[in-house]
């Protein structure tokens, strides 16, 4: 049973998966929006059973997911995906009359394209499962490739979270507090691939800091494994200064670790890495108490980070629901995106 506010006249509400009940809370109290009672069963074959406890006969509904794998309850992202699926449809059979999916890490995101014979565009795959279901529309942070908002042939919403990691310099590292200054000289920004060049090249120049790129060789044999790391760029802006590896996800941390490695042997000082999603799987959290060079990893709360930050003392999180409660206020009012994009 998922927790709920008393019911309220509204024409709005939140429902959420059981996957992130926290950030629900949080959204629910900045939006002013009531959450509504809602019943997620597990049956002993691991079957689910979903209903909703009150009309939302004609009502806005924000349902609230961010499926990941839930080691403490043993419930993988797939069930997660499960419960959004079901939830979708309740709201849908119940006659709501629009329904928004906020899915702040957007599942299956790292199969975006078809990279080898007789297999699915994974990511597509979900688009079409939610669009389905019945929503009219999807909230993401920081999509693994921007590509993933054609998949829908709805309003797919990507909102980055450079501005939050900015403050979050800003207040822990004392970065350059505006973008006029001169390129900052203790810190330079880090692509882990050629894949994240291009957020790290607009992160680099908002931030005011020079950056490299690393070109990673993976075995493609073996899951999240990476053979070898090239560091490309000028060895200039690394020596002697902390190292800012920025991605928009973090799962064993293999790639981090192994990219880490190399700027170490180039003068680096030491490493924080930021991630938007800290996925954080396996090995990761064993792998980051271990090395020594990494100063601390900051992560949002996209994902619910407390066990990690219970095992983990480098471990850091920004918050992504004051920016995220003002997405849900808008649509809800019918106010427009575009400023919080541009913001």
């Amino acid at each position: 049973k998922t927790y709920f506010n008393k019911n309220m006249m509204s024409d709005s509400y939140i429902i959420s998966t059981n996957s992130h009940t926290e950030l629900a809370k949080q959204l629910s109290g900045l939006s002013n929006i009531p959450i509504i009672e809602s019943n997620i069963i597990y049956f002993a074959n691991t079957e689910i059973r979903t209903s909703i406890q009150s009309s939302i006969r004609g009502k806005n509904i924000f349902i609230i997911t961010s499926p990941y794998n839930n080691k403490t309850k043993n419930l993988s992202i797939n069930d997660y995906i499960m419960e959004t699926y079901l939830l979708i449809r309740n709201c849908r059979i119940s006659d709501a009359s629009n329904i928004t999916l906020i899915c702040p890490c957007y599942p299956y995101a790292r199969q975006d394209k078809k990279d080898n014979s007789r297999t699915c565009i994974s990511a597509k795959d979900m688009a079409v499962l939610f669009t389905t279901a019945g929503i009219n529309r999807i909230v993401c942070f920081d999509l693994h490739s921007a590509q993933i908002q054609g998949f829908f042939d709805i309003p797919c919403d990507n909102f980055y979270c450079i501005n939050m990691i900015h403050d979050y310099l800003v207040k822990e590292h004392n970065i350059n507090k505006n973008f006029d200054k001169e390129l900052d000289s203790e810190f330079v920004i880090i692509a882990p691939d050629e894949g994240a060049l291009k957020r790290v090249q607009t992160y680099a120049n908002k931030f005011k800091m020079p950056f490299m790129v690393v070109s990673k060789e993976r075995d493609y044999t073996q899951i999240n494994k990476v053979e070898k790391a090239v560091l490309i760029g000028d060895k200039k802006y690394l020596e002697g200064r902390t190292a800012i590896i920025i991605d928009d996800m973090a799962d064993t941390c293999g790639t981090v670790i192994k990219v880490g490695e190399v700027l170490m042997s180039k003068g680096a000082k030491d490493i924080i890495i930021i991630v938007t999603h800290g996925i954080l799987s396996g090995p990761a959290l064993d792998r980051i108490n271990n090395t020594n060079y990494i100063k601390e990893v900051v992560v949002s709360d996209s994902l619910p980070q407390k066990e990690n930050m219970k095992n983990c003392d480098k471990l850091k999180t920004f918050s992504i629901a004051p920016m995220l409660s003002e997405v849900i206020k808008r649509l809800d009012k019918g106010g427009s995106l575009s400023e919080i994009f541009s913001d």
